[in-house]
């Protein structure tokens, strides 16, 4: 019997785990700087294949787990997140089209916008000095986007989450 439509978006919350841990799994100095946005990339992707079940309120929801997860200033991430959201749901039929080195190359500019737009936050609340090695997320991110999209796409398949 097949897994049921419902039943399948345990994938979604999964991958969210997924990606949360790998948000906060400890990395030596001169890596944490470039780690990628894992959880921004999971909310692109979810959000560019089912625009229908997971918007706005989805990566809103994300985002406050985020600065939950992470201790950041309350919103930040979830303000960071709907910017991710709104971008994408402008663009979703338009990013399923474009081979995958355009979607890298998209993944870059909407995760350097989340970055500058964080930037922006800790600045105004003194907390961090405004450097160019900020984007470096940015970059990553679009370097292991094709990995991450066909595996959330083939989990997406398999489990026919819908």
């Amino acid at each position: 019997m097949s897994i049921q439509k419902a039943n399948a978006h345990w994938v979604v919350w999964f991958s969210l785990l997924g990606a949360f841990l790998l948000s906060i799994v400890p990395l030596p100095a001169w890596i944490s700087i470039a780690r990628p946005s894992w959880v921004a990339m999971v909310v692109l992707y979810w959000v560019m294949a089912l625009p229908e079940r997971f918007g706005l309120f989805f990566a809103f929801f994300t985002g406050l787990l985020m600065d939950v997860v992470l201790g950041t200033t309350f919103g930040q991430n979830s303000m960071g997140l709907l910017l991710v959201a709104v971008i994408v749901l402008g663009l979703h039929r338009r990013l399923r089209m474009f081979p995958w080195w355009q979607q890298a190359f998209m993944v870059f500019v909407i995760v350097g916008f989340y970055q500058l737009l964080n930037l922006w936050i800790r600045s105004a609340l003194g907390r961090t000095p405004p450097t160019l090695w900020y984007l470096a997320p940015a970059l990553t991110s679009a370097a292991f986007w094709p990995w991450v999209s066909i595996i959330l796409s083939s989990l997406r398949r398999d489990f026919r989450v819908t």
